[in-house]
């Protein structure tokens, strides 16, 4: 049996966005697949543990030390700490986006995307120059690279110059959910005054989200259907006040809830009270709120940028991400069309279910194996 350890140092809860909830259901799916050749251990902080209980309850698990916290000491952790307790392991997985310059055992990097070094905006001046230093040299010691989408795929091979044969592409996996109760549907409704159509985008107000395109866009759908409500659920970031200033500036604000950050049942209950889900975000790895959406059987407006086009297919309308009139145009026709909303909510499920967390599992087992097998970089 190899034993693969899982660096989750990067990992904390509720700061690093959907790479959290993609990497946590990744490995409940590499648990539920049971490979009896390899033995998966989590090393990660404490409040992982305290955030998602069931991880030290499925794994074998190494907790970092408190006195660790905070960014630069994790990842200077990293090369010390983390190097010292995988010497027995056979393989690491780096699941957070860099290899540290330290290491014990050879390893396999997950990469979500290239974000930080194609687009400026986004990150700070800081962050930038270290991932621009770290991603590339991060991606040559990796026996393979595992990313999400073809898009990334084709991003680090241009970029780097690496062998396309070492980047994996392994998508997400979606769950299928169950459709919430009417009564908790209903009741999201009451709470949020949700009383006409319903356009909701689940985004942290990022730079990259585009909610300005998207507010600016519903301001021209509000003069044909003045009782549409948009939802924005998602924590706060760097444009939230100008988020704010905006709806204000455009007269929307009664028509607009900003719910912030909402526990998970609730946001599936919003699913299904939204008419329409819009994803405008000008940069994805994979595009997770579009995948979900699909999954819920939404009608779905996304952006024509980067990863989207792929994962969504023919199963939702796409949009240029700086098009406002378009978005405008996409949305009103959809409001207006019950029957094209319904011809999408069907065809996006069937979409979203070729995005299994069983077929996830399998394709990271399967780059775990050729990392095994392989030779250093």
């Amino acid at each position: 049996m190899s034993v693969v350890a899982v660096n989750l140092l990067w990992l904390a809860p509720g700061r690093v966005g959907g790479s959290e909830e993609s990497t946590l259901a990744s490995l409940r799916a590499l648990h539920g697949a049971a490979d009896p050749d390899i033995d998966l251990q989590l090393l990660a902080p404490a409040a992982l543990f305290q955030v998602h209980p069931d991880l030290e309850q499925r794994f074998p698990v190494q907790v970092l030390p408190a006195r660790w916290g905070g960014r630069p000491a994790r990842i200077l952790a990293e090369s010390t700490w983390l190097a010292s307790r995988t010497r027995g392991a056979d393989l690491v997985h780096h699941a957070g986006g860099t290899v540290p310059p330290r290491r014990s055992r050879p390893c396999v990097l997950t990469l979500h995307d290239l974000q930080p070094l194609e687009r400026r905006a986004t990150h700070g001046r800081i962050k930038r120059a270290y991932l621009g230093l770290a991603v590339p040299r991060s991606v040559a010691a990796a026996r393979v690279v595992v990313v999400p989408s073809r898009f990334v795929r084709d991003s680090v091979v241009e970029r780097f110059g690496t062998d396309p044969a070492k980047v994996h592409v392994v998508p997400h996996g979606i769950s299928v959910p169950a459709p919430p109760p009417e009564r908790d549907v209903e009741d999201v409704r009451r709470r949020h005054r949700l009383d006409g159509p319903v356009v909701l985008y689940p985004a942290i107000t990022y730079p990259h989200k585009n909610h300005a395109v998207l507010v600016e866009a519903f301001a021209a759908v509000l003069r044909q259907h003045p009782a549409t409500v948009l939802v924005l659920t998602g924590g706060a970031s760097g444009e939230e006040e100008a988020l704010a200033q905006q709806v204000d500036r455009l007269g929307v604000a009664s028509s607009v809830r900003r719910l912030g950050r909402v526990p998970a049942e609730e946001l599936g209950a919003l699913y299904q009270a939204a008419t329409v889900v819009a994803v405008p975000s000008r940069y994805e790895g994979f595009g997770l709120p579009a995948a979900e959406a699909m999954a819920h059987g939404r009608p779905l407006v996304a952006a024509r940028a980067t990863a989207l086009p792929e994962v969504v297919g023919d199963a939702g309308v796409l949009v240029d991400p700086d098009d406002v009139e378009g978005w405008a145009s996409a949305l009103a026709h959809l409001l207006d069309d019950p029957g094209e909303r319904s011809r999408l909510a069907a065809a996006g499920q069937e979409q979203a279910a070729g995005f299994s967390w069983a077929a996830n599992a399998a394709g990271l087992l399967a780059a775990y194996r050729r990392a095994l097998s392989g030779p250093e970089p």
